[in-house]
């Protein structure tokens, strides 16, 4: 067996125990990923793992990043305040303890050039180290805090973030095999929005998506795949108007609403008390029109919708970060 797949069979044992050893303990998670910084209260215990409260500060870290993958002074200065504001809200609102705060910064981060810059404005501001990840540990970790226990071996997992997607599965040997999309909601906007065509948004999303999944690779077949990220989590809040189950169920047609309901709401202003006001003001009508038109494109190409599809409320790549790294 090669290093690479002792070390995941390894990390699959870990977390495997690490469900049955926890019991009741909350953490504090805060996530610098491509759309924003997010935080999560995880409690994990040894039948369940959920999260008990999230927030998110939507900075768009993913348009302070330049081409030459360099995250600039001004959004450096931008996400350490974030992460600062949410470590407050942890430790004060929701009385975690300083020892259980982690701050991770999601695959889409770890590609910038200077991470030192970004680890040392977070220290000096929250005296936290910061911890990077790459899209295989992601991949991974996302599997196994979305995709229930008794069904690794039979469901994958779609994760669309601000600046990437990623689709993971088990394989026989118990190791998660993955592959990446470089698009995710704020990539695609971008990508969309430098196209200099008569074309509607929608239509310069389509042909960014389509360029992307030209040379998609196919994985084996599965019973159910589940999905976590922003764009899962507005289309289910939709769907339910807000009233979210542990899974939801979703179809074609859900995302197609999205993109029906905002794809002319660029300069909408919005104070009805409903799920369309909300996400109008949460998201941005354009950030919600790419993800639905990347989901659906992604699930459509990988014959995923022949399966059933589900959002996982309590799913978050931070949850399989958390099994492995506390303890």
């Amino acid at each position: 067996m090669s290093f690479k797949k002792n070390f995941f069979l390894r990390l699959f044992l870990c977390i495997f125990l690490c469900h049955a050893a926890l019991f009741g303990e909350q953490y504090g998670a805060i996530e610098i990923g491509g759309k924003g910084v997010k935080a999560y209260v995880i409690e994990i215990d040894n039948t369940l793992t959920k999260i008990n409260y999230r927030n998110a500060l939507n900075t768009a870290p993913q348009s302070g990043i330049t081409e030459h993958h360099l995250m600039t002074p001004e959004m450096i200065q931008h996400v350490s305040s974030d992460i600062a504001i949410l470590q407050n809200m942890l430790l004060h609102d929701q009385n975690i303890s300083e020892q259980n705060i982690f701050i991770i910064a999601s695959s889409a981060i770890y590609k910038i050039k200077n991470r030192p810059a970004l680890e040392t404005k977070v220290k000096k501001m929250t005296h936290h180290s910061l911890y990077f990840i790459n899209e295989k540990e992601e991949s991974t970790f996302a599997f196994y805090g979305s995709v229930p226990k008794a069904q690794w071996l039979s469901a994958s997992m779609i994760d669309i973030g601000g600046g990437n997607t990623k689709v993971a599965w088990m394989d026989a040997q118990n190791i998660i095999d993955f592959f990446e999309i470089p698009l995710g909601t704020v990539s695609l906007t971008q990508q969309a929005d430098l196209r200099d065509t008569n074309t509607s948004f929608e239509e310069k999303c389509v042909s960014v998506i389509q360029n992307e999944l030209s040379t998609l690779q196919k994985t084996h077949t599965k019973e159910a795949l589940y999905a976590s990220g922003g764009i899962f989590w507005a289309t289910a809040y939709l769907k339910t108007n807000g009233h979210l189950e542990s899974f939801v169920r979703l179809e074609k047609a859900d995302f197609e609403k999205v993109v029906a309901l905002f794809s002319h709401e660029e300069r909408k202003e919005c104070s009805e008390a409903n799920a369309q006001c909300f996400l109008l003001g949460y998201y941005g009508a354009k950030n919600l029109v790419a993800g639905a038109l990347l989901a659906k494109e992604t699930i459509d190409t990988m014959q995923f919708f022949d399966q059933k599809v589900y959002f996982a409320k309590d799913g978050a790549w931070v949850i399989g970060w958390l099994l492995v790294h506390t303890q």
